[in-house]
């Protein structure tokens, strides 16, 4: 079920004296609804769901995840040039099918009018309608290349889906499966799903090889793995940080990889491949069990640099 944007959300500091250059986010957020056919923008659309998690025996909660980093972001300070919209929420019920089918008819409308969508999710399952939905705007022969920063591959043979099988759902499209995972941790994904990531050609990085002292190796894969796609859709579990940077999941990794280095790989993506990059969602942010806010000052701001480094 679809929602409207809640201008309650959207809260923070005002500095009259400061004029147009003191503005924050909550002052120059617009509210756009479906079908969303206003001048492109960054557009945020929440999917409030914990069906996936929920089917897929994790913790729940974070349905909550959009309305807590939409408030977070409010007070974020403007410095770009590009409109920002909050397009409302996908509310997710237990036919999450059909709720996954929902969401991809939403960012379709998004993509169509131009915008850049920001998909705030919800568990992982939000990954299959945000390539669903780029994939519906297709023209026949164009490749996708997915960029997943998690985990876990998210490949479970399931014959409903959960959080734990978009990407394996994505693989059953009628389309070329170009998927890089990275941050991949072998204490928490099983022989089973490492060898269904080698039966579908998924490269992957592990989280052991996730640092600064291979920058450049990850680099050059990412090089490589794009070469010749048309589009980039990026997914960000945040399960991928270690547990004492971003507690606030519905998995917690107990390595994981560090913050900084995914801002850095994000940066070198959005300054390489803007052009490609067509989406971005956030998934398994889980304020159930944030500590302190955390987790929501973390995500939060990783948004804020993902909109800061496109500033289209």
């Amino acid at each position: 079920m679809y929602k409207k944007p809640n201008s309650d959300l959207w809260n923070g500091r005002v500095d009259e004296q400061d004029g147009e250059f003191g503005k924050r986010w909550h002052q120059k957020i617009e509210f756009l609804e479906y079908p969303y056919n206003q001048k492109s923008g960054i557009a945020f659309l929440g999917f409030e769901c914990d069906e996936g998690v929920k089917r897929n025996k994790g913790r729940v909660g974070a349905a909550k995840g959009s309305d807590e980093l939409k408030k977070a972001m409010g007070g974020f300070a403007y410095h770009q040039k590009t409109k920002l919209y909050d397009c409302g929420k996908i509310v997710a019920n237990e036919d999450l099918e059909n709720s996954q089918e929902e969401l991809a008819l939403h960012v379709s409308s998004l993509l169509k009018n131009n915008h850049f969508p920001i998909v705030l999710g919800g568990g992982h399952e939000v990954a299959y309608g945000s390539f669903l939905g780029l994939y519906n705007t297709l023209e026949k022969n164009e490749e996708i290349a997915i960029i997943n920063f998690d985990a876990h591959f998210d490949l479970r043979q399931s014959k409903i889906a959960t959080s734990g099988t978009p990407f394996a759902q994505i693989s059953k499209l009628d389309t070329s499966f170009n998927y890089l995972c990275l941050g991949v941790s072998k204490a928490v994904n099983t022989r089973v799903l490492f060898n269904q990531a080698k039966a579908l050609h998924v490269e992957y990085i592990l989280d052991t090889k996730m640092t600064y002292l291979f920058i450049e190796e990850i680099k050059d894969k990412l090089d490589k793995f794009l070469e010749f796609k048309d589009y980039i859709y990026i997914s960000i579990d945040t399960d991928v940080f270690p547990s004492y940077q971003v507690p606030a999941v519905s998995a917690m990794a107990s390595r994981g990889v560090e913050l900084n280095l995914v801002y850095t790989v994000l940066e070198y993506l959005l300054k390489e491949y803007k052009d490609k990059i067509k989406l971005v969602d956030i998934a398994e942010f889980n304020p159930k069990y944030d500590v302190n806010e955390i987790g929501k000052r973390a995500v939060s701001r990783l948004i804020f640099d993902i909109v800061d480094f496109f500033n289209i």
